[in-house]
């Protein structure tokens, strides 16, 4: 992983527990809409950077690949 891929997985996780809420297990989240929104200015690949999340089991969600706007409803949980 790079160091650049880290820091963006950082920024995203940082950014699910600025602006998400604690479900009922305990783990954050948020609407994929309101991530998009909130991280336009600091992730230029929120998809990249998602997708390697999920493939390093730190985030969960219900899709193979978000899109605006169908998606802005899915919840993404930092795991």
């Amino acid at each position: 992983m790079s160091v650049n891929t880290a820091h963006e997985i950082e920024i995203l996780e940082n950014a699910i527990k600025d602006h998400g809420t604690v479900n009922a297990d305990g783990k954050s989240s948020v609407a994929y809409g309101i991530l998009f929104d909130k991280t336009a200015n600091t992730l230029e690949a929120l998809n990249g950077t998602l997708r390697a999340a999920k493939r390093q089991k730190k985030v969960a969600f219900d899709a193979e690949l978000l899109m605006m706007p169908k998606d802005k409803d899915v919840q993404v949980v930092l795991l």
